[in-house]
């Protein structure tokens, strides 16, 4: 699927024409602080700098679409600040507008020069843009019959978004010619190297998005994606439940405390029909005044934080036997320097045995970074949940919307 995609989608070259008007979707919604609002990680716009700066070298007049946070939440603010992060990987200043698509920010976008970029703000300050809709639909939205008739091309690198059948994400490429940015095509380059490693590939799956990611392992293992699947954070400990019951209390109570006691059967009815392919916990670590102590799944006396020692073992074994190893999501509670030793171990077994290491998420991003590894990596997806989606043949809205694109505007790539 993901090599198709990558034959029939136009790569970025096909929309870097000198002095066209080009309209670039990026996804470089990111951790606040709650207090001061200053970005806390910035690796995404690290990777985006890449595709807007290839524009701006073919003479390109670029202006970029973003979004932050949702509306209602405490992230959902300008992108006044993104601004100056963006030129901090650029090398050069851009231009800002507190606006997306009214008078003022329809003039800036026609007085653009060869080379120049601006900002728009938010896009979810836009009501419809939260909205998920059919495609055709989207197209017809205010937001994209506004901005399309001034641009020449779109081109979409948000893969983080690509799951979203929203306006800026899938509507402009059924009225214009439209490209996929670098971000995207490194994207479907890894995806298309799991695709077809045929089960030597191994995923070690962790964070604390427990429903989302038990549905995508259950169609990976139902497709035979990977040949062993490591479970880790919060996901791990409802299998741990699953597998040898309530064997504590304290284990209980933190099953409960998280809101996923409904989790536990779903989670045994996998290890009943997958169970030779799912690797558990046989110890984890515990906090323990302040201390990591490592403790078998029979003497959980409180909240388990990390993989024990014995797992970690177990999980490098599996590793050494893979090709590919997927990261997504962390295996213990990285915010305390106690608990990264799980996640950290395995991320550099797995790049001191050679093998091609993708990490996906923004937790895992963000350790990867911390403990000065992110660059050792083959690939770094900017996509969590997109990148999951992926890997298991869901259907990605921006990719279809694409390759609608490529196949109604052929002839205006030349």
């Amino acid at each position: 699927m993901f090599t198709e995609y990558l034959k029939e989608i136009k790569n970025i070259k096909y929309c870097a024409k000198e002095g066209a008007r080009v309209l670039v979707r990026i996804d470089i919604n990111s951790p606040l602080d709650p207090k001061t609002k200053e970005i806390l990680d910035d690796y995404r716009f690290q990777a985006h700098a890449k595709t807007i700066d290839y524009l701006v070298k073919s003479r390109c007049r670029v202006v970029i679409l973003a979004h932050q946070g949702r509306p209602g939440r405490e992230d959902f603010t300008s992108l006044e600040k993104h601004k100056k992060v963006l030129e901090k990987y650029l090398g050069y200043s851009i231009d800002f507008i507190d606006d997306i698509m009214g008078p003022s920010a329809r003039e800036r976008i026609k007085s653009l020069k060869p080379g120049e970029v601006l900002l728009l703000d938010n896009v979810r300050f836009i009501s419809e843009e939260v909205i998920e809709r059919k495609i055709e639909a989207q197209a017809n939205t205010y937001l994209v019959r506004k901005l399309a008739p001034l641009f020449d091309y779109f081109v979409f690198d948000g893969f983080a978004v690509a799951h979203r059948a929203q306006p800026s994400v899938v509507g402009f490429p059924l009225v214009l010619p439209s490209c996929m940015g670098l971000v995207l095509e490194d994207e479907l380059k890894s995806l298309a190297e799991i695709e077809q490693s045929k089960g030597k590939a191994v995923l070690v799956a962790g964070g604390a998005k427990v429903p989302e990611t038990l549905r995508a392992l259950e169609e990976a293992l139902r497709k035979s994606l990977f040949s062993k699947i490591l479970v880790g954070g919060l996901l791990g400990v409802v299998f741990i439940a699953a597998k040898y019951g309530f064997l504590t209390s304290e284990l209980k109570r933190m099953i409960e405390n998280y809101g996923l006691l409904s989790y536990v059967d779903y989670a045994k009815t996998l290890l009943n029909n997958y169970g030779e392919s799912i690797e558990v916990p046989a110890d984890v670590a515990i906090n323990v005044e302040g201390c990591r102590i490592d403790v078998d799944v029979y003497s959980i006396s409180n909240d388990i934080m990390d993989i024990g020692s014995i797992t970690i073992r177990n999980y490098i074994d599996k590793i050494r036997e893979a090709e590919i190893v997927v990261f997504s999501g962390p295996l213990g509670y990285i915010e305390d320097d106690n608990f990264i030793k799980g996640t950290a171990t395995l991320l550099q077994e797995s790049i001191s045995m050679n093998k091609k290491v993708i990490i996906a998420g923004g937790h895992t991003i963000a350790l990867a970074r911390k403990i000065r590894l992110i660059n050792k990596v083959t690939h770094v997806s900017t996509g969590g949940r997109a990148f999951l989606e992926s890997i298991v043949g869901r259907d990605l809205p921006a990719l279809r919307a694409l390759k609608m694109s490529c196949s109604k505007n052929i002839k205006k790539f030349g």
